[in-house]
């Protein structure tokens, strides 16, 4: 039995679980990881993922470069341009774009050189239960772990997550299809010049760069499905002109596009992760902003441990640090955001010609960090091109409604978020307002 009791048990061990893992085990814990995937296959999905340059010193991430086999490229700006491809704002942050499985690989290295286990092709079955609390797992086909407190990082189907027991201070939602962003990649090679790098927001769609220096990939993501992604793209190369390419793979793949639980805690239990729906809803991209709340959750557990005091109880500072440093702006965020997409392709014109909310100030806001700061100057340049549009008749009245509906309910929700009770002792009181609100903000149309 004490050889089978572990510290931390972390189920994922792609970007997430490894990173937990690594800085649990580096705190002297004893750390074990379980995988479903077997280690050729981990991080096959996608190839290409990308991590601001900033964020490696940060989050004491490996870092890479040319010649290291997960380095692909890296890049200091981009352009984000309108509907008609006009009026392109400058974003300025350097970017490394890295192999994802062959990045993951490393991140298990280095977890495992700092002392925790990883054993792959073991899929996770059910918790073992002891009084009603967490004792450990069962996984693969009849073997058995057990652990001080286990950690889901086993990604969008959080299949450990929802098997939890009713009322166990974690919501057991679905990540249901229309809570996904679909993410496709056409990795291309441009027949004649290779243009700038560039994003269009209300086609959802990119061209970035890709570990051929020749070629690129073109994105697309959108909520849904793939199919409602295709009918996106199919208008993007209608609307815009971009030179002629060769078309050489095509990849898929989904990220969670929902608020996260209420509570990432429970007794003996922890979440992170896509597992936890902690993606920017910006973008949907997820490895750096749940490094947010692991970053925390690790300190939190740390003393939890040490106090011998794993219960929801200890862990619940986990919830209160997260939204103050980054819960409350990504819910106020995604708020804004979902009522802003039911503008036309014309409103969204005037929104970069006048830069109403598509200025460079807030993209390059959005690019280093959660929280945009904005000036009463800034705010007052908002409403004058609102109402500009409004009395040109360039805006509709309907989605001012919008506009204002999501300003609003994100300025409700971050006040809210940033009021996340202290103790569990009024969280149900606090979830039944935050539902009630986030029921006004609806899902992306």
């Amino acid at each position: 039995m004490e050889n089978n009791l572990y510290d931390v048990l972390v189920i994922g061990a792609a970007t997430s679980g490894a990173w937990f893992a690594r800085r649990m085990a580096e705190k002297g814990y004893k750390v074990k990881v379980i995988e479903k995937l077997s280690r050729e296959k981990l991080g096959r999905r996608l190839d290409i993922f990308h991590v601001a340059k900033r964020e490696f010193e940060r989050f004491g991430l490996p870092v890479v470069g040319e010649g290291d086999a997960e380095y692909a490229f890296s890049f200091d700006e981009t352009l984000t341009s309108s509907p008609y491809n006009r009026h392109p704002k400058v974003t300025r942050d350097t970017i490394v774009g890295m192999h994802m499985a062959e990045y993951i690989l490393l991140m298990n290295k280095y977890a495992i050189e700092a002392g925790a286990e990883i054993e792959y092709e073991a899929p996770f079955k059910e918790f073992i239960m002891e009084e009603g609390v967490i004792k450990g797992v069962k996984y693969a086909e009849d073997k058995e772990v057990f652990a001080r407190v286990v950690v889901d990082c086993s990604g969008v189907e959080s299949q450990p997550r929802r098997a939890l027991p009713e009322g166990y201070g974690v919501e057991t939602f679905e990540v249901t299809p229309e809570d996904k962003f679909y993410v496709i990649l056409r990795y291309v090679k441009f027949l004649n010049e290779k243009p700038a790098l560039n994003g269009w927001p209300f086609y959802k769609t990119w061209i970035a760069p890709c570990a051929d220096p020749e070629g690129a990939i073109i994105g697309i993501g959108a909520c849904h499905s793939y199919e409602y992604a295709e009918k996106i793209y199919a208008q993007f190369e209608q609307d815009i002109e971009i030179p002629p390419y060769e078309l050489t793979r095509i990849e898929r793949g989904t990220t969670p596009y929902t608020r996260p639980p209420y509570s990432f805690v429970g007794n003996n239990f922890i979440v992170s992760g896509d597992a936890a729906c902690l993606t920017k809803p910006n973008n949907g991209e997820g490895v750096t902003s749940s490094m947010v709340q692991m970053e925390i959750a690790t300190e939190v557990l740390d003393k939890a441990l040490k106090a011998n005091d794993t219960s929801k109880e200890a862990l619940w500072e986990i919830n209160v640090e997260y939204n103050k440093k980054q819960g409350a702006d990504f819910a106020s965020t995604r708020a804004i955001l979902t009522k802003a997409v039911n503008a036309t392709r014309d409103e969204f014109e005037l929104f970069f010609e006048k830069d109403i909310i598509f200025n460079e100030k807030f993209l390059n806001g959005v690019a280093e960090g959660p929280e945009i700061k904005m000036s009463f100057a800034d705010i007052f340049a908002i409403v004058k091109g609102v109402l500009g549009g409004l009395i040109s008749k360039r805006l509709s009245f309907k989605t001012i409604k919008y506009l204002i509906e999501g300003i609003t309910l994100g300025g409700k929700l971050k006040a809210h978020y940033l009021a996340f009770p202290k103790t569990p002792a009024t969280y149900n009181e606090w979830s039944v307002e935050a539902s009630d609100l986030w029921n006004q903000v609806g899902k992306m149309k």
